[in-house]
């Protein structure tokens, strides 16, 4: 009798053995794939910097995020760069420009995995840049070209300097403001001190700049801009900005990558003493004319009020008029960027 219990106790402890599975661990049919979630931050960027590659927000159902395993192909080439670590983020440079697919594969740890690829795109500089002479005084700028359009690299820096007390005048004189009235004041980028009123800018003629049409359509305005070179329009900068919005207003700022080297200055009001933030690098923001405007009614009479691109502005375009009521007293000066005239 004693011994067929003990059989029979023998048996159940073996059955138990065989059905149950050590705590905390599910059969294999019961337990189901983790979900791979892969973030890029920046999804854009130059060739210098690093990305942040991050499988942070994967998920399985039914272990902690801690169990999981990450394992990376920076190329998508089907061949794994790492082996399956814990950690489950990345920081890669892509020194070489070009746009990478990356590939992460997170692993339970019942061995069930997840993949999932992300892209990031890497920019090098530009360097289409040539220069040219302007035959009315012999300075040379700096040129570059961005989305097939040539673009001046330097601020225009043009004409003789009158106080920013005096106004400019129609008189067959290229004037110009310097800041601090200083002429002598040099940067490596042409007229980086260098402001124009938009009269001037526009050599008194307005017919081929009032908006009584769509942008982009008035007949070009070399305006102050050196022979085969015009004051750029709404849509020239429009088409300038829009292809490279993902890289940042920095992108076309002085040391970006673009080597267009917009210049960080502010406006500046004329008849009122010059400001560090008419030209200072804190500013973070660019600002220039354009060639358009429209006729807004002032003191009794129409005054132009030209339109602006600015890095503040995002991607809209502004009046002259929404910064400051004193730009209508006193007029409002800027710095000048040229583009080629279209053949």
């Amino acid at each position: 009798m004693a011994s067929r219990i003990c059989r029979l106790l023998m048996i159940m402890l073996l059955a138990s053995f065989v059905a149950c599975e050590p705590p905390g661990v599910l059969p294999d049919d019961d337990n189901t794939p983790p979900a791979a979630y892969l973030t890029i931050s920046p999804s854009v960027g130059d060739s210098t910097q690093p990305f942040i590659l991050s499988g942070s927000r994967s998920s399985d159902a039914e272990d902690m995020p801690d169990f999981l395993e990450f394992r990376w192909d920076f190329n998508n080439d089907s061949i794994w760069d790492t082996e399956f670590e814990s950690y489950p983020n990345k920081l890669k440079h892509f020194a070489v420009p070009g746009k990478y697919k990356i590939r992460m594969e997170v692993r339970d740890r019942h061995g069930l995995t997840d993949t999932i690829t992300a892209s990031a795109t890497s920019y090098g500089i530009n360097n289409d840049t040539s220069h040219f002479v302007d035959s009315r005084d012999g300075q040379s700028y700096r040129i570059v070209r961005m989305n097939g359009v040539w673009w001046m690299a330097e601020n225009l820096n043009l004409g003789v300097m009158i106080r920013d007390t005096q106004p400019a005048r129609n008189n067959g004189i290229y004037e110009k403001y310097c800041y601090q009235n200083n002429p002598s004041l040099k940067d490596s980028l042409g007229g980086y001190y260098t402001y124009y009123d938009w009269d001037e800018l526009v050599n008194y003629d307005t017919t081929a700049s009032w908006i009584i049409q769509p942008p982009g359509w008035g007949s070009p305005s070399q305006g102050l801009c050196p022979p085969g070179w015009e004051i750029p329009t709404r849509a020239d900068w429009d088409s300038l900005r829009r292809p490279y919005e993902a890289r940042g207003f920095s992108y076309l700022a002085v040391g970006g990558f673009s080597r267009l080297n917009l210049t960080y200055t502010g406006v500046h009001v004329l008849t009122k003493p010059w400001e560090t933030i008419d030209h200072c690098p804190c500013n973070f923001s660019w600002i220039y004319f354009t060639r358009e405007y429209v006729k807004e009614f002032y003191k009794r009479q129409y005054v132009p009020c030209p339109y602006v691109v600015s890095s503040s502005y995002a991607y809209d375009m502004k009046l002259i008029r929404f910064g400051d009521d004193s730009v209508f007293k006193n007029g409002g000066a800027l710095p000048v960027r040229c583009v080629k005239m279209k053949e």
